[in-house]
């Protein structure tokens, strides 16, 4: 394979979708204790008055998918492998007898429970994929870090895994109403769902009556012969374990964030390498970012890395549990279950999501004279780094290409100009490996060094197994362009230094807010950062419409306390709730012309004005 395609700068790109998230009484969250939950909130959150169940939402049309658009994106197969399928449907969980995959289990996960569908038979919630490509099985036995027993591998052509939408679909509840937000961030605790799946399986190992029911479960018609059902379980149980303490770090991340390159590199640099000094501590949680005119801006992620659609397509299902084969013989590497017909489809679907609009009749109406001062307060200091459509109805574009090809201008800020945490930026920045056998595929001076930047060794996987279907299946150079969505190489020298900006069409549905979850609301992102809460409950649906955000107390149902600053007063690395304060963030110019702060009436105005973006 030609090394130098691997280095085609639009394959220099990814997005990843693999969270870790927690909930255990660990470092900067905890789910226990009392303490401050938020500005104005104590106590329990109110009961809804109803059992949440993803089945009957109220859906925004105006994004743009009809209703089989939305089920087509929930269950999609894009090639993720996470556990044999059966398997899923029959553990028990570690601690009763009740399913591992009950809705009441899942819901407490923060998943979104659907009916049973022709695209989904099982009945299992938005982002759980059946795959059953035979074709991929010899990939599974030769992906596998090297503790792996290949011997024991689950002779099933079933598998559960993700996609996409388990990670970027949405329900908010008020009032006993649930809003369907497609594309929106999900209120998802995906870290306790890995670790648990492992105590599960260890205690059917362990557990005689629990292992019995669970291979009763497993010897029917055309599931797996139960008589190497226990081996199978022991070495993919030890897989799942490893799995889980790879990605651990000391500060648990809660619902909705991730560190998405964190897992990514260690999936990549220390499972597929099979080096073991090349894993670091996953401890960069991000929010999950909304989908919605993704396709159209000219670089995505946090820290405005990725840019061409396929890459960071690949990119997602190598985090989320994609078999992948980066060792062994030129003619061996970069072997994937990716499915790329999938991802090239949920591309598409992506492509033409649009941001919800605020939902007068369920959340209220719009209070138009404060949204007329709130329209003036964001044009002269929100709107140089937020663009919003002008006359003719369109963003700020980048010029066209030859075919008419243009994107939308995003800008980024280093952390140190934002005085935002900066772990993410510096995580990516600053992250070395061993080359192992993807040394090949590098730049001459990078083969010349003991270890790279770690995100060298990204481009160099995700462009070869790109590389590598479309040599096998014929793929044009036009036709790779195609699938990357047109955007262009990366100009000379381009480095990932800060955080982006972004529109903020449909930011009235996306909390918590600032690149790490930190700021509860809208209305306290427009508070100075000093003043913001230090600590907050997440994990509750129901939305607060006055500060536009989620109930920030304490719920006996599903609750993580995010802590911005520890018990001792200190600021929580990758939890830092600062930045995004000051000249045109949270102060405008007085009649004298000093910067000062907004005005809780102008705050409120400013509040009101983002409700109408969409």
């Amino acid at each position: 394979m030609d090394s130098n395609l691997l280095r085609m700068g639009f394959l220099a790109t990814l997005l990843v979708c693999f969270s870790v998230a927690g909930c255990e009484d660990n470092g900067g969250g905890t789910t226990e204790g009392d303490g401050s939950t938020g500005r104005g909130d104590s106590g329990e959150t109110p009961d809804p008055g109803f059992v949440y169940s993803g089945h009957n939402p109220v859906w925004l049309d105006e994004q743009n998918w009809t209703r089989d658009e939305s089920t087509e994106f929930y269950f999609k197969n894009q090639g993720s492998e996470l556990v044999p399928y059966e398997w899923f449907l029959t553990l028990e969980q570690a601690d009763s007898t009740e399913l591992f995959r009950s809705d009441e289990h899942l819901v407490k996960l923060g998943y979104i429970t659907q009916p049973k569908s022709r695209n989904n038979p099982d009945a299992l919630p938005i982002g759980f994929v059946l795959d059953d490509h035979p074709e991929t099985t010899g990939i599974k036995v030769a992906s596998f870090d090297p503790e792996y027993e290949l011997a024991n591998h689950p002779g099933t052509e079933k598998w559960l895994g993700f996609n996409c939408a388990a990670c970027h679909t949405a329900d908010i509840t008020y009032k006993g109403t649930v809003i369907r937000i497609d594309g929106g961030p999900a209120m998802i605790d995906h870290e306790s769902f890995l670790i648990e799946l492992a105590a599960a399986m260890r205690a059917t190992l362990e557990d005689d009556a629990k292992f019995e029911r669970f291979r009763v479960a497993n010897s029917g018609e055309g599931n797996f012969d139960t008589t190497r059902l226990k081996p199978e379980l022991q070495s993919y149980t030890a897989h799942m374990e490893r799995l889980v303490e790879r990605n651990a770090a000391p500060q648990k991340y809660g619902f909705a964030r991730l560190d998405a390159f964190g897992a990514i590199l260690n999936e990549v640099t220390e499972a597929a390498l099979g080096i073991r000094k090349n894993r670091r501590v996953s401890d960069a949680p991000v929010s999950f970012p909304f989908l919605w005119y993704a396709s159209k801006l000219d670089f995505v992620q946090w820290n405005r890395s990725a840019d061409n659609a396929i890459a960071r397509n690949v990119g997602e299902v190598m985090g989320v549990y994609a078999h992948m084969q980066l060792q062994g013989l030129p003619t061996e590497q970069f072997q994937c279950t990716a499915d790329f017909k999938g991802l090239a489809r949920l591309e598409t679907l992506i492509e033409k999501l649009k941001a919800p609009m605020w939902p007068e009749n369920i959340l209220g109406k719009i209070d138009q004279n404060k949204a007329k001062l709130g329209a003036r307060l964001f044009a002269e200091n929100c709107n140089s780094c937020h663009p919003t459509r002008g006359a003719d109805g369109n963003f700020p574009m980048t010029t066209p290409d030859t075919d008419g090809h243009q994107f939308i201008i995003t800008k980024s800020f280093p952390p140190q100009a934002m005085g935002t945490d900066p772990k993410m930026v510096m995580n990516f920045l600053l992250r070395t490996a061993e080359p192992g056998a993807l040394k090949p595929y590098l730049s001459e001076e990078s083969q010349a060094k003991v270890e790279v930047p770690a995100g060298e060794l990204l481009i160099a996987a995700v462009g070869g197994v790109i590389m590598r279907y479309a040599k096998e299946n014929q793929v044009t150079p036009a036709q790779l362009q195609a699938l990357g969505g047109h955007h262009p190489p990366k100009p000379p020298g381009f480095i990932p230094s800060g955080y982006i900006s972004r529109p903020l069409y449909g930011i009235w549905a996306t909390a918590p807010y600032l690149h790490n979850g930190s700021v509860p609301n809208l209305y306290e992102l427009l508070l100075p950062d000093a003043e913001r809460s230090p600590a907050f409950y997440v994990g509750s649906r129901e939305f607060d419409p006055e500060h536009v955000g989620f109930i920030t107390t304490r719920s006996a149902d599903r609750s993580f306390k995010f802590e911005a600053v520890s018990a001792d007063g200190k600021p929580v690395p990758g939890n830092m709730n600062t930045g995004h304060s000051g000249p045109t963030k949270t102060q405008t110019k007085g009649e004298n012309g000093e910067w000062r702060d907004f005005t809780d009436d102008e705050r409120w105005a400013l509040v009101e004005y983002m409700k109408t973006l969409n």
